[in-house]
C-alpha cells in the first residue's frame, strides 16, 4: 500500500454518497480497482459504514485530520491552477501526480490547455487504463513514465513531441518534493526554471517538526511505516527559509497558503503549500 493509494482512497471517500460523483472521485476509484488486493481492500472500507468507521479510527491512531488536510490542499491547488490557466498558462506539467484527478480536471475546464503528467511507469499504466475505462478525452492529456529521483524530468518533457518548450507552463509538484533529497528537489525545480519561459510553480514541502520533516500531529510509528514502504520524508523547510530555498532554484516565492487561516484552517498542519514564479522575469 502506497501513499498515492491512501490519497486516492481519501478522494474516493470524499465523493461517497453524492448524487453525482466528481470526476476526481471516479478516477480515484478506477485506479484503486487496478491496484491489486490493497487497492480493492481500501475501496471496500470506503464503501461500507463499518469500514469508514475503521478508516476514521486508523486516521486518529496515525495522523489525525489527514483526510481533511488532503482536501484542504487540493482545494487550494485547484484554485491557484485555475487562476494560472486563466492568466495565460497554455500547458500544465504535473510532477508525481499519482492517481490524482487534477490534470484531467484542468483539461476539462480549460479547452486550450495541454496537460502532461510525469510519474513512475507502473502508476502511469494504472492511471491510463482507469481513464480509458472512464472514456476520458485524452487528446490533450499526456501521461509520461519517469523516475523523478533519477531521470531528467525536463528531458522527458522535451522528448514528447506534444510538449512545446516555448509555451507558458504551469508546474505542479503536489506531495512529491519531500520524498526527494533537498539537492535533488532543487535540481528538478532549477531545470524547470531554466528550461521553460516564464513558468509558474505550485508545490508543497514538509515542515521540520521535532527535529525531522513530519506533520505536527503525526504519531511516532508512522515514520517507520513510511520507511518500510520506501517513502520516507527526506527533507523539510522552515517557513522563513522557503523563499531563500526557492531562490537557489531560480524561483521567487509569491504566496504561501496559511495553515492557520481562521476562515479555512488546515486540519493537519505540517506541509507548506506555496506559489512561485520564475525569478528570471516578473510575473504577468
Amino acid at each position: 500500500m502506497s501513499t498515492a493509494m491512501l490519497v486516492a482512497a481519501a478522494t474516493a471517500q470524499h465523493g461517497y454518497g453524492r448524487v453525482e460523483s466528481t470526476p476526481q472521485a471516479q478516477l480515484a476509484r478506477a485506479c484503486l480497482e487496478r491496484c491489486g488486493t490493497s487497492g480493492r481492500g481500501l475501496l471496500r472500507l470506503v464503501d461500507h459504514a463499518l469500514g469508514r468507521v475503521c478508516v476514521s479510527v486508523l486516521e486518529t491512531l496515525a495522523l489525525p485530520g489527514l483526510r481533511g488536510h488532503y482536501a484542504w490542499r487540493k482545494r487550494r491547488i485547484a484554485q491557484w491552477a485555475d487562476r494560472a490557466c486563466a492568466d495565460g498558462a497554455a500547458q500544465a506539467v504535473l510532477l508525481g501526480s499519482g492517481y490524482d484527478g487534477l490534470g484531467w480536471r484542468l483539461a476539462q475546464r480549460h479547452p486550450m490547455l495541454r496537460v502532461f503528467e510525469l510519474d513512475r511507469t507502473d502508476s502511469v499504466a494504472i492511471k491510463r487504463e482507469a481513464l480509458r475505462q472512464l472514456q476520458a478525452d485524452m487528446s490533450r492529456l499526456r501521461l509520461l513514465g519517469t523516475d523523478l529521483e533519477r531521470d531528467d524530468a525536463l528531458g522527458t518533457l522535451l522528448a514528447d513531441p506534444a510538449f512545446d518548450p516555448d509555451r507558458p507552463t504551469l508546474c505542479v509538484a503536489e506531495g512529491v518534493l519531500m520524498y526527494l533529497s533537498s539537492a535533488r528537489a532543487q535540481h528538478l525545480l532549477r531545470g524547470l526554471a531554466q528550461g521553460l519561459p516564464h513558468p509558474i510553480l505550485i508545490a508543497t514541502a514538509m515542515e521540520p517538526w521535532c527535529g525531522r520533516p513530519r506533520f505536527r500531529r503525526e504519531r511516532p510509528w508512522v515514520r517507520g511505516w513510511l520507511q518500510r514502504r520506501g517513502e520516507p520524508f527526506r527533507w523539510g523547510c522552515e517557513r522563513g527559509a522557503i523563499g531563500a530555498w526557492l531562490g537557489e532554484c531560480g524561483w521567487r516565492l509569491r504566496a504561501l497558503a496559511e495553515p492557520g487561516d481562521p476562515d479555512d484552517p488546515d486540519p493537519s498542519p505540517g506541509e507548506w503549500l506555496f506559489l512561485a514564479h520564475c525569478a528570471a522575469a516578473p510575473p504577468r
